[in-house]
């Protein structure tokens, strides 16, 4: 623990509400169990934390949420700065952690990371049964390493998605409607692309570039129809 101010786990949780409202006890102790803070103990063994440690949180908190870092990649960084917020202005070179980049309007994989469920959860936001529920929904895909299960990029940008529609109201087994969707679209897709590919790199590359291209404009397609189907509420706004 740094600094002299010693705040309770409900005190903690207090601070970083606002900014994140989901922030539960369980959260800020999986956290704790993950090393990455250490709050002192009384010496009846109840947690004391400083507001050093708030904003060390905080600033992890900030990462999983607007970088979708893995824990082992925060903690790697914090362990770097002796278990303080990165200076100068706590933020992480993404070009060498991001699972993601900007290509258009669209975010496309380029890379990958491995994450447990639990840590899929803290890094995504939402409790691990949320999780757990997503996998049954065949929303949220894991893959077998060893004796663990373990999620990729992919995985912590459906968590991070699925947990806005949850925020907002909509409870995730609806959300299998967009899995639905993309299967059906991916289904119209195959039928129109395979008999293309005459098993040569150059059928192969054009195949991929008209794939992206349908890929891209269905997406636009439908946010059109989607935008034109909400209109009563444009309407009442």
């Amino acid at each position: 623990m740094t600094g002299n101010t010693a705040l309770t786990i409900g005190e903690v949780i207090e601070r970083l509400s606002e900014e994140f409202p989901d922030i539960t006890v369980s959260k800020v102790r999986f956290l704790e169990s993950q090393g990455l803070v250490e709050p002192g103990r009384t010496p009846s063994g109840y947690r004391q934390f400083s507001t050093g440690d708030v904003d060390l949180l905080r600033w992890v908190l900030r990462q999983q949420r607007e970088h979708f870092l893995p824990l082992k990649v925060i903690r790697k960084v914090l362990e770097g700065t002796g278990g303080r917020v990165p200076e100068p202005d706590g933020e992480v070179d993404e070009s060498e952690v991001s699972p993601f980049r900007e290509r258009g309007r669209s975010r496309r994989f380029v890379g990958s990371v491995s994450v447990s469920l639990e840590e899929l959860a803290a890094t995504g936001g939402v409790d691990p049964t949320v999780v757990a529920q997503l996998e049954r929904l065949g929303l949220v895909v894991g893959h077998e390493a060893g004796s663990a299960i373990v999620y990729d990029g992919e995985a912590l940008h459906v968590v991070r998605l699925a947990a806005r529609f949850l925020e907002l109201g909509v409870d995730a087994r609806h959300l299998r409607m967009f899995l639905v969707g993309a299967q059906r679209e991916a289904g119209v897709l195959e039928q129109a692309l395979l008999p293309r590919l005459r098993g040569d790199d150059r059928s192969r590359r054009e195949v991929r570039a008209q794939l992206d291209e349908l890929v891209d404009a269905g997406s636009q397609l439908r946010e059109i129809l989607l935008r034109r189907s909400l209109g009563r509420l444009d309407d009442q706004s």
